[in-house]
């Protein structure tokens, strides 16, 4: 082969090798725009799921990332541990949607949201529990022991005249009673933040169930309880070791 046929064939194999490098880059931008694009969309879908709450005045509007953990972390232990009073519930619940709503906008890390999001549902759906506990201890003179929700809702069914409750609302707790179980038995189960919305809104009727039950029934002191046993951390050991 002639010097003149190296030279040619080199510089082809160099405009090749120029070509692929050139599409590949190609190839990689488009992923990375892509990405960026999934990012984006990711973000709007879950802010469809923000609640409409007032403005927190004793919050900084600026934090890190570390610290907004942290703060999800305290807001999420306050709701579990305070004392469980139908009548003092409501500044628990919104900080508990306050803090739903900024979970959702994190998007620093992803199972740093779905672990969150996981503790948002589990208390949300312990909240459920209280609320149609308390309303049946008061019901029974606290002279009954009903050691699951599902024997609660049937409870409450019984006495339908005392304790009027709506089919949707009825069939969403025992979809409650799954959920819960599935959490407090397997500390792995994760869930989205779809499942932490659907949680809270399922809380919030209960309460607005329980509230009107008490308020209509009972003038006596609702009985206080514990939401959660501090011990029950906001994220478990596991998850930590895992993080």
């Amino acid at each position: 082969m002639s010097t003149d046929e190296n030279s040619s064939s080199s510089s082809d194999n160099n405009k090749s090798d120029h070509f692929v490098r050139n599409c590949w880059s190609q190839v990689l931008d488009l992923a990375e725009q892509l990405r960026h694009k999934t990012e984006i969309q990711k973000t709007e879908y879950l802010l469809q799921y923000a609640f409409d709450i007032p403005p927190s005045n004793d919050r900084q509007t600026s934090l890190n990332h570390a610290d907004n953990v942290k703060s999800f972390e305290n807001a999420l232990l306050f709701a579990k541990t305070g004392n469980f009073n139908l009548d003092n519930l409501s500044e628990k619940f919104l900080d508990l949607k306050r803090t739903f709503n900024h979970m959702i906008k994190l998007n620093k890390n992803d199972l740093t949201q779905i672990t969150l999001s996981t503790s948002i549902t589990k208390t949300a759906l312990l909240m459920i529990l209280r609320s149609i506990e308390s309303i049946v201890e008061v019901m029974t003179n606290r002279t009954r022991k009903f050691p699951t929700l599902n024997s609660l809702i049937s409870y409450i069914r019984s006495r339908q005249n005392e304790l009027p409750i709506q089919g949707k609302l009825l069939v969403e707790w025992y979809k409650v009673a799954q959920f819960l179980d599935l959490l407090t038995n397997d500390s792995d189960w994760l869930v989205q933040p779809q499942k932490a919305y659907w949680a809270i809104k399922i809380c919030n009727e209960t309460l607005t169930w329980a509230r009107g039950v008490f308020n209509e029934n009972y003038r006596t002191k609702s009985p206080e309880r514990s939401i959660f046993n501090r011990e029950d951390s906001i994220i478990t050991s596991q998850s930590k070791d895992k993080d």
